[in-house]
């Protein structure tokens, strides 16, 4: 079940994806009010509320799925928006894989490790990205992203798998020259590299198209990965490649902090980033990041 949050004729809405092709979507709380099936809406104003649902939220879809799909709306005719609802975090993994670090001179950490990525990072399908004028080494990093179900604090790992709702794709844009420093190296030399800028520059994190609900994803560590910019192959790799698994990560990022549905785990990137190759990205450049079994993430480089 693939789960979209969108913009149509009703406004913001959460639907669900259907048809032969899934290329339509149907309005989950229209379709909860037409066939007077009250007792449902609380959960479909909020991505949040749904998802904290868990089985019984997709139970309640397929309940309404049951009265048929004929006020689908194809999704040429809606706005794609990221499945995420503001308030929800984006907690970000740094290397995940070991190529990725090859090429970066960094080593893999001994623990997971994480940054923020903050709201105003969040960015749509199909949507601009953009090429602040503030940096010249803009970069693409595509990523499994993992999406809280429940709320959590000090999960163990044998029970962090109860807490994944599903999964979708994230590209974790990077401004290298700002988390580098490279115009004053002495301030990362004596305080690290500047996560905050370099990574939470406006727009720097496209999330979508929706979300996949883990049921649908047999192993989500046997899934191919691609970023191609203008049609060129830059990222492929398996995330079978991973170095720490997405329990692993909820098990450690949840300790002393509570985890809420809708919070957002994004798991790391594999090598071919502009980092390794010196390709940056440019005005004009479509970037589209593609997860197997889950969809594809394109968006345009615009100026700033």
């Amino acid at each position: 079940m693939k789960i979209a949050r969108y913009s149509g004729p009703r406004g913001t809405r959460i639907g669900v994806l259907v048809g032969e092709d899934e290329r339509a979507v149907l309005d989950l709380l229209h379709q909860a009010e037409i066939w007077n099936q009250t007792w449902v809406m609380p959960l479909l104003g909020d991505l949040r509320a749904l998802l904290a649902a868990g089985s019984a939220g997709a139970d309640a879809i397929r309940h309404l799925l049951s009265y048929g799909t004929d006020e689908a709306i194809p999704l040429d005719r809606v706005r794609l928006l990221a499945p995420f609802e503001a308030g929800s975090r984006i907690l970000a993994h740094v290397v995940n894989y070991t190529e990725h670090g090859d090429e970066a001179n960094l080593r893999g950490p001994e623990m997971p490790f994480f940054f923020y990525k903050s709201v105003n990072t969040v960015n749509h399908p199909n949507a601009p990205i953009i090429a602040h004028p503030h940096s010249s080494k803009m970069d693409h990093e595509v990523e499994l992203a993992a999406i809280i179900g429940r709320v959590g604090k000090d999960i163990a790992h044998d029970e962090a798998e109860t807490y994944i709702a599903g999964y979708t794709v994230l590209n974790d844009v990077s401004y290298r020259d700002y988390q580098m420093i490279e115009n004053v190296p002495s301030v990362a030399e004596r305080y690290g590299k500047n996560w905050t800028q370099g990574k939470n520059l406006d727009l720097a994190c496209p999330i979508g198209p929706y979300i996949v609900l883990k049921d649908e994803i047999v192993d989500p560590y046997q899934l191919e990965l691609t970023c191609r910019v203008n049609g060129e192959l830059r990222q492929k790799a398996s995330t079978s490649e991973m170095i720490y698994r997405v329990p692993e990560m909820i098990a450690e990022v949840s300790k002393g902090m509570t985890l809420y549905p809708g919070d957002i785990i994004a798991t790391g990137t594999c090598a071919g980033g502009g980092l390794g190759t010196g390709k940056y990205l440019q005005p004009g450049d479509v970037v589209v990041c593609e997860i197997e079994s889950i969809g594809t993430l394109t968006n345009t480089v615009m100026a700033g």
